[in-house]
């Protein structure tokens, strides 16, 4: 039987090419796929995050060691409580010595603090045959807990001899200053320690930060702080 105009009516796509475009079909929600991408896009910076620390032993070691060997970096002038109870003004204009080699630890720290201290002792050794006018210095940030007789007990540990290796703490204010000045990280890890940077810090008599070195690459530190007390005036 035919369909008429009475019946069942034909769509009028289907009878009238000139009519309106077949209908589009309904559109899918995007926020799915965009939940997605933003699940692994976290993940992944997540990843990256724990990798380097927050990106902050990443990116932006890179960077300060670069404004390091630009000269952009300057400690101001602190007082330190050194390990024998005496305190020392540091980078007083003209003061000696007229360079320093300098790491940041604290006296609790069981992993790079005393992998520093092992390295230390060794430029202290090449420093007491030298006599080079470079001194060796650990300024602890944990000024909570390391007093006068922690920072003897590190002293003892590793040998100090105050002659060429001064271990010391600033104020809190100070020390909370001169992290900053250096662009030193320095993060309580969520286990009563820190997370913070492992190196050897090349400043001159007058507290300015001329060079970062790796802890490991302590002869060519050393080698540099030589040189740089021999060309000051």
């Amino acid at each position: 039987m035919s369909r008429t105009c009475g019946s069942h009516p034909e769509p009028a796509w289907t009878t009238d090419v000139n009519g309106p475009a077949p209908p589009l079909a309904p559109h899918r929600p995007l926020w799915p796929t965009l939940l997605c991408c933003s699940v692994l896009l976290a993940h992944f910076i997540g990843a990256i995050a724990r990798i380097s620390n927050g990106f902050e032993l990443w990116t932006f070691e890179s960077l300060r060691r670069a404004q390091a060997q630009q000269g952009l970096l300057q400690a101001s002038p602190l007082a330190a409580t050194l390990s024998d109870g005496s305190r020392r003004t540091l980078w007083a204009q003209g003061a000696a010595p007229r360079a320093f080699l300098v790491d940041f630890i604290y006296t609790r720290c069981p992993g790079i603090c005393q992998a520093l201290g092992s390295e230390y002792q060794r430029m202290q050794e090449e420093l007491a045959r030298s006599e080079a006018p470079v001194q060796l210095l650990s300024l602890s940030f944990d000024t909570a807990r390391d007093d006068v007789p922690a920072l003897a007990g590190y002293a003892t540990q590793h040998h100090a001899a105050p002659a060429q290796w001064w271990i010391g703490v600033p104020a809190a204010a100070d020390s909370q200053r001169l992290l900053g000045e250096l662009g030193v990280v320095a993060v309580p890890d969520g286990f009563g320690g820190y997370v913070h940077n492992g190196a050897i810090h090349l400043l001159d008599g007058n507290g300015r930060l001329r060079e970062v070195f790796d802890y490991d690459d302590w002869p060519q530190a050393l080698a540099a702080a030589q040189r740089l007390a021999e060309a000051a005036p």
